[in-house]
């Protein structure tokens, strides 16, 4: 037993993957990622509503499991264990999580250094870093819903890997709100400012102004000429009559 102890006790990460997209992000260091710590046959993990729960390693409800790294060897026993837990639940308490900033990469990470003093590899919570810049776009209830729960808590998460509980949005679609953004009545173009019209009386109603301009273009086209052959009539009837008094005079 004491050789045992002595011997310390393994702890592991569990690594699950929340989409299939993993399977290409995992590759260039990103990815959508759950994770549990595994310590003396049971996993820990953090979700919003359970708080700081355990289940059967490598069995989170609604993960896919992708590997269980070996982060080193924790050299204490199960009361330590237990105490370490109950001074991490009031920083992770079941309504402090958050997607983005207090995640249960983030509860992982924790128990990790409280452990051993090492930190998870930094891929499994990159994409979180990454969006924390830009959390404050993302709805409140988003990042208040865990995508792993307790199964035995009443907090009704969700799951974005498959099955019933995919993650979706409730507000209308883009194809839905173009409609509603142009749509219902209005003036048309060349209308009146009263009623409603449909759009072959804005059709004609622009035709009809486009016409009054052409016909106006049209008019005043036709008086500069009529000037002009007005003044070159009167400049020929002046030279004529001059070359007449001329001719009379010799």
């Amino acid at each position: 037993f004491l050789f045992a102890m002595k011997q310390g006790t393994k702890v592991y990460l569990n690594v699950y993957d929340l989409s299939p997209a993993n399977d290409y992000l995992y590759h260039v260091g990103f990815g959508l990622h759950h994770s549990g710590i595994e310590i003396l046959g049971k996993e820990y993990t953090f979700a919003g509503g359970a708080g700081i729960f355990d289940h059967s390693p490598q069995e989170a409800p609604g993960a896919k499991h992708r590997e269980r790294l070996e982060l080193g060897i924790f050299e204490g026993t199960s009361s330590d264990v237990s105490s370490i837990i109950n001074d991490l639940r009031t920083q992770f308490s079941p309504d402090s999580y958050n997607l983005i900033t207090k995640n249960c990469n983030s509860f992982a990470n924790a128990f990790s250094w409280a452990l051993l003093r090492k930190v998870i590899p930094p891929h499994v919570n990159r994409l979180a870093d990454l969006g924390n810049c830009c959390s404050c776009l993302l709805p409140k209830k988003l990042l208040e819903n865990s995508p792993v729960n307790d199964s035995s808590s009443s907090s009704s998460g969700y799951q974005v890997y498959g099955g019933q509980g995919r993650l979706s949005s409730s507000g209308p679609g883009k194809s839905e709100m173009m409609r509603n953004s142009f749509s219902g009545s209005g003036n048309t173009l060349g209308g009146s400012s009263t009623g409603s019209h449909n759009t072959n009386n804005g059709g004609m109603g622009i035709r009809n102004i486009l016409g009054k301009n052409n016909t106006i273009s049209a008019n005043k086209g036709s008086d500069d000429l009529t000037d002009r052959r007005e003044k070159a009539r009167k400049a020929a009837l002046a030279r004529l009559e001059k070359r007449s008094n001329t001719l009379n005079g010799q």
